[in-house]
């Protein structure tokens, strides 16, 4: 089980109240499997990891693979059981059963003690340096910190478009560039590895273009030649 759509909008509704709601690490989350964390934020905005969770002294980001809500009653502690006490005996006299007689302690003979081989050895102290060390669980690793601003140039279907992110965030997204513009972009980047992948774009571009205004041009003619057989 996973976090689905209708358990992400809980979870977001929850942190809108102020609250940090509960969630249990799935098998996908790796050595912290079983373990229960709190939502601390979402940025569910394009990224495989948005849930950020807090959980022991550490906060990091999982994807909604590797998270669920808890199961009713999961995770609650349970009330400790309270003991039965014996039904106390009635007081009053005669009431109270006899006590029985104590019976004779047998006598103890006194027996020195025999030392065997195995006794006389000296104990044996282990070396804690020698015992085998437990591994320790490590936690998963953090999130690839994302850069502060990126914008990149897009050329597609004919067209240029732009894109900018702030870390984690879209804030830009597909917005259409002027070729004019664009290309003055890639100049001013100043890179000659840069600048000869725009040409083979450029190159294309105008070939493109001039198939296609030769189509237009055919297109011309034969409308124009039609025109001169109606005269």
């Amino acid at each position: 089980m996973s976090l689905s759509s209708a358990d992400i909008a809980h979870l977001e509704a929850v942190l809108a109240q102020g609250k940090k709601p509960k969630v249990v690490f799935t098998d996908a989350a790796g050595q912290v499997a079983g373990r229960t964390g709190k939502v601390v934020a979402l940025d569910p905005a394009g990224v495989d990891d948005f849930v950020h969770v807090a959980f022991g002294s550490d906060e990091l980001s999982f994807s909604a693979t590797e998270l669920r809500l808890p199961a009713p009653g999961e995770g609650a502690r349970r009330a400790p059981r309270q003991r039965s006490s014996a039904p106390a005996a009635p007081s009053g006299p005669g009431l109270l059963p006899d006590e029985p007689e104590p019976k004779p302690k047998p006598a103890v003979s006194e027996r020195k003690p025999v030392t065997t081989p195995e006794a006389s050895q000296p104990a044996v102290t282990a070396d804690p340096a020698a015992a085998p060390k437990k591994k320790v669980a490590r936690p998963r690793a953090a999130a690839a910190k994302h850069p502060e601003l990126s914008i990149t140039l897009t050329y597609e279907d004919g067209e240029w478009s732009v894109a900018a992110t702030r870390g984690a965030r879209t804030v830009v997204k597909g917005a259409k560039v002027a070729h004019s513009n664009a290309l003055a972009m890639c100049q001013a980047a100043g890179s000659d590895e840069v600048a000869e992948v725009v040409d083979e774009v450029v190159e294309k571009i105008r070939s493109e273009a001039a198939e296609e205004a030769s189509r237009l041009r055919r297109q011309l003619e034969e409308a124009e030649a039609r025109l001169a057989e109606l005269k």
